[in-house]
């Protein structure tokens, strides 16, 4: 069942209780939002241009991650960031997103920051998933 999760397969509950064969509706998580990851290409990998830095929550109760992407090519460069907020308690991924820092000039350094899961956890961890360049 796991296998069909995540391959994008839907899975559906089953019962010995005689009731219907008809598989009931997959049922959305609450505040479920769509992320449009992109694809992985190894050449155009660039994990160790970006580097991590803080990880706390906002006064509203978010939680916010920043860092800064280092260019060392020789091309300017946009990058985009995967980032993962992650609870430690069964390394639950409750938020992703997809950090956009554009024009970043050969040899330049820029900033980023995004705002993600919200909640009292303080046992949650920010995590870089991916980082490309374009």
């Amino acid at each position: 069942m796991t296998a069909a999760v995540l391959a994008g397969g839907t899975a559906t509950a089953c019962s010995s209780s005689g009731s219907s064969d008809k598989p009931r509706d997959p049922v959305a998580a609450p505040n479920a939002k769509q992320v449009n990851i992109p694809a992985y290409d190894p050449t155009k990998g660039a994990r160790s241009d970006a580097v991590p830095g803080d990880c706390d929550r906002d006064d509203k109760g978010e939680w916010k991650f920043a860092g800064v992407v280092n260019n060392r090519s020789k091309n300017e460069r946009t990058y985009s960031i995967v980032v993962d907020f992650v609870l430690d308690k069964g390394n639950t991924v409750v938020d992703t997103k997809v950090v956009k820092v554009p024009g970043v000039g050969a040899g330049h350094t820029a900033d980023w920051t995004t705002i993600g899961a919200s909640g009292n956890d303080d046992t949650l961890r920010c995590v870089i998933r991916n980082v490309q360049f374009s």
